[in-house]
């Protein structure tokens, strides 16, 4: 599976990283699921893109960068194979670190950061928001209901 992993502050954006992540099971191809991190004005935006029939269903978590608490949960978002999806949590300014996991339906196959899950298969990312206002809006947490 790759990921590739951007972070943005404000206006400016500075791509870093690209990482090829290895499958749980023998059926997932390194392409299936590929999940971007970056900052969009004071939101951690989680886009997903799923390339094999089926769904994932995905949820991020925002930890401050001294804490254990989220600070915010966007999710779960069930995003179909063929299809984007995005999570999107808004935060205040400062570091977070980003946790995030997605399993498939109906392999349950799965991917993501430890925590949350046991085995991860990519290091959790740290990010820095430093905008107070931007396209996040002013919702505390991705919530599937809207605002």
């Amino acid at each position: 599976m790759k990921v590739t992993i951007a972070r943005t502050v404000g206006i400016a954006a500075a791509v870093t990283g690209v990482g090829l992540l290895a499958a749980p099971t023998a059926s997932a191809a390194p392409e299936d699921l590929s999940v971007d991190i970056a900052v969009e004005g004071n939101a951690i935006v989680m886009d997903v893109a799923y390339d094999v029939p089926g769904a994932v269903v995905c949820v991020l978590n925002t930890l401050p960068g001294d804490g254990t608490v989220p600070a915010a949960i966007a999710g779960p978002t069930v995003v179909m194979g063929g299809d984007d999806g995005e999570l999107r949590a808004t935060v205040e300014p400062g570091k977070y670190t980003v946790q995030w996991s997605c399993s498939s339906i109906p392999s349950f196959e799965q991917w993501g950061t430890a925590p949350p899950l046991t085995n991860g298969t990519e290091d959790p990312t740290t990010v820095t928001v430093t905008d107070t206002s931007g396209p996040g809006g002013g919702g505390s947490s991705g919530s599937p209901f809207g605002s």
